[in-house]
């Protein structure tokens, strides 16, 4: 948990007046990732947690938005949602 945090730390460090684009070229690498999972078959993709939901939704969002801080957050209400909470 330690190095996750260390991680999103540093990745959301300010880069002077170019904090927007480099969130942005973050962002699409990001989606580069996206378009190779979604090649796999469903059962590799349950296999590391995801659908094919999930990755379209996190494809369609801004390049501006952070699409593991989605898909967290979509998880996160998922569960909710499952548990009645």
């Amino acid at each position: 948990m330690r190095e996750y945090i260390l991680e999103q730390a540093q990745s959301r460090q300010p880069h002077g007046g170019l904090t927007m684009l480099v969130r942005m070229v973050k962002n699409w690498r990001a989606r580069r990732h996206l378009r190779q999972l979604a090649s796999l078959d469903d059962y590799l993709l349950r296999d590391v947690g995801l659908s094919r939901e999930e990755l379209r939704a996190m494809t369609r969002q801004p390049l501006t938005l952070d699409t593991q801080w989605e898909a967290d957050r979509l998880r996160l209400i998922a569960s909710r949602e499952r548990t009645g909470s």
